[in-house]
């Protein structure tokens, strides 16, 4: 998308002016229907930008694009209506009628998140794909028999079409067996495991049991990182920062390595074939930093060439691929410093690999990611092996601000590039071209996204939830900035779930909402008689009180979460 329509403002009024639009035309078009006078129709508040008048109907649009109302003539028995007005008094309109047209702007907002979601799942979705790029040491998943480029078909019986569907059944289902099925290189495989049960995060903000089974999205490049100079590999002629290309075979043919999974895999092939050697190709790589201050690996430009002298490794077992690995004097270079920046620069080296934190044994990246999530403190101490010698050193940490649930958290993450950089494999993209499976599709994601609000709400009423997880127009404008920046598929994904959002409240039986407004006349059809106005009149005024303290309460969040940021964002 262009800039100024990812500038959070621009998008902002984009997003919700639409949906305000959809939601008013729900009121005005069902109205027209039952034939009841409209005497105004408006999008936003305060002073007019533009107005214009057809019929009998007064059409405004006001500056403060965060509402918007459509004025039948008649509202209340009370109200003077001229004599040349024609139609029905929305008074006199029957109840069940103006149920109707009081329900139908939520449900053009529940129509709208529909629309949206079916021509997303017609034109073509983009999901990480559900397949296994590592797998950590001694976790669920390599117990279970789990290997890296193994593609899940099945989980618990349900299949899986990306990522984000693994994740939500394993994390499901702690301390449960669960049967998978799994693609490998052509195979179909059945495994069962049981999600290891920790203390996550859930998308609410709650902390609770969640299962976990070791497997990562991401896949490492084959950057290895030598333990000790008396290895066999180092002895060899490998060294830090050795990225493994390629293997040559008797004819002298060179075959490609991708990944380092599948150089650790041939290492045991190696050995188990009984060869005397195998001669490789390594680039030594280093990690630098771009103009736009993203990190990238960067190599020399021709290949050093590695005599590996397999006949002197040990024997290989029983063990996995990346524990043979280490026994060889190999592991990934996910601990491995690469580039120090600001802070770290004057304490860390390229080179230096990290093995506790705080004097916590940090054994993976994972474990590394972990410890940095929950880390309060500006500086930590680290224990380093720097040029094969252990080294103890106290380093300051660079702050940042996350938004969580709870409010705005100030965390503290250890500012370097590591050696060895995680590569995501390219997304797959789940399109329906039929366009009744489509629908389908998309009523069961708005179902899926309609669940997950009346949960948090609930959560949020319950007191589970932090009220400060409630957001307003701050957070729907950095969500539609941000969406924008990504593409116009984030754009309409964001804008289909704030659409769902915004039908969902209001149908809460809050007065001055629609949700009021159905409880008030499901009361005057159970009394077979119009409710007294001095009643009407009392209970719009709390509706007024609760609706007002919720967006001053929003607004709060907001200004709390987002100010600097926001600030920055309008100025840039």
């Amino acid at each position: 998308m262009q800039n100024i329509f990812s500038h959070p403002i621009i998008a902002m009024l984009i997003m919700l002016g639409s949906l305000i639009l959809f939601h008013e035309l729900g009121h005005y078009l069902v109205g027209r229907w039952c034939g009841v006078a409209i005497e105004k129709f408006a999008i936003g508040f305060g002073h007019r930008i533009a107005a214009f008048r057809r019929g009998q109907t007064d059409y405004l649009i006001g500056w403060i694009p965060l509402g918007g109302y459509v004025k039948f003539y008649g509202s209340y028995r009370n109200e003077d209506v001229p004599d040349s007005v024609t139609g029905t008094l929305f008074w006199q309109a029957p109840v069940w009628k103006r149920a109707l047209i009081v329900v139908a702007g939520p449900l053009a907002n529940f129509l709208l998140a529909f629309v949206i979601l079916w021509a997303m799942v017609m034109h073509g979705i983009e999901h990480p794909p559900a397949q296994v790029g590592d797998v950590i040491e001694g976790g669920r998943a390599q117990q279970a028999g789990i290997l890296p480029g193994d593609r899940f078909l099945e989980v618990d019986g349900r299949k899986v079409k990306g990522w984000s569907d693994i994740e939500r059944l394993f994390q499901k289902s702690p301390d449960r067996p669960l049967k998978i099925v799994v693609d490998r290189e052509g195979t179909v495989l059945e495994k069962e495991v049981t999600p290891e049960a920790v203390t996550g995060r859930s998308i609410f903000g709650s902390t609770s049991k969640i299962g976990r089974v070791g497997v990562a999205l991401g896949y490492p490049s084959a950057v290895v990182t030598l333990l000790s100079q008396d290895s066999v590999l180092y002895k060899d002629g490998l060294v830090t920062g050795d990225r493994v290309e390629g293997w040559f075979d008797t004819q002298g043919v060179e075959h490609r390595i991708h990944g380092l999974h599948e150089t650790f895999h041939l290492f045991s092939q190696w050995s188990r074939s009984g060869v005397k050697s195998v001669k490789v190709s390594v680039r030594p790589v280093s990690i630098v930093e771009d103009d736009a201050g993203k990190l990238k690996e960067k190599v020399t430009a021709d290949p050093r060439l590695v005599q590996l002298n397999v006949s002197r490794w040990p024997s290989i077992g029983s063990e996995s691929d990346r524990a043979y690995a280490q026994t060889l004097g190999a592991v990934d270079s996910h601990l491995t410093v690469g580039f120090p920046r600001g802070v770290t620069m004057d304490v860390l080296r390229p080179g230096d690999r990290i093995v506790a934190w705080d004097g916590g044994k940090i054994k993976n990246i994972f474990g590394l990611q972990e410890v940095m999530e929950n880390w309060r403190k500006p500086d930590v101490t680290l224990d380093l092996i720097r040029d094969f010698k252990p080294l103890t050193v106290k380093v300051a940490l660079k702050p940042v601000e996350l938004q969580l649930p709870e409010g705005a958290v100030t965390a503290y993450v250890l500012d370097v590039g590591m050696l060895g950089q995680t590569a995501l494999p390219d997304p797959v993209i789940n399109r329906e071209a039929n366009p009744y499976k489509a629908a389908l599709v998309a009523i069961d994601e708005g179902y899926t996204q309609t669940s997950m609000m009346v949960t948090s709400l609930w959560m949020i009423i319950s007191g589970s939830m932090p009220v400060k997880a409630l957001g307003g127009p701050v957070m729907i404008a950095k969500v539609a900035g941000d969406s924008a920046k990504a593409g116009w598929m984030a754009f309409f994904a964001s804008m289909a779930v704030i659409s769902i959002n915004l039908g969902l409240v209001n149908l809460f039986p809050i007065p001055v909402l629609d949700g009021g407004q159905l409880l008030l006349l499901a009361a005057e059809g159970v009394k077979r008689a119009p409710i007294e106005e001095s009643t009407i009149e009392n209970f719009q005024k709390i509706g007024f009180v609760i609706v007002m303290s919720l967006v001053i309460l929003a607004l709060y969040n907001d200004l709390s979460r987002f100010w600097s940021s926001m600030v920055r964002s309008i100025l840039n």
